[in-house]
């Protein structure tokens, strides 16, 4: 295998991290934020287990359960917080789509 190769591969699958610990972060703080906002008890641990799993069960279950909390208080500052993390989240998820389809492309060139 050509050392170019290996290293584009490396590269690519940092890119891939990267923008999986971003995109996971960033759902962890806009969950914990939209939690506190409804005054529900132990939002970062809510947070915690939306962000985490394969087909995200716990981001399901704090949809369903938040529909019966409504917004108690949520200031202008958290939900201009939330509007960048949601920002922050997509290019997360574009930093993740790049390193994978670059780990794909150079796997089938083997």
């Amino acid at each position: 295998m050509n050392a170019n190769v290996m290293i584009f591969m490396l590269v690519c699958t940092a890119v891939f991290i990267v923008g999986a610990i971003n995109t996971a972060y960033q759902i962890y703080k806009m969950v914990e934020l939209d939690a506190a906002a409804r005054e529900l008890k132990h939002s970062k641990v809510l947070g915690f287990f939306a962000m985490n799993g394969n087909n995200s069960p716990g981001l399901l279950f704090y949809l369903i359960v938040r529909r019966k909390y409504p917004i108690i208080h949520m200031s202008e500052e958290s939900r201009m917080e939330i509007e960048v993390r949601k920002k922050r989240a997509g290019v997360g998820l574009i930093f993740l789509a790049m390193g994978a389809t670059g780990v794909v492309v150079f796997i089938s060139q083997m």
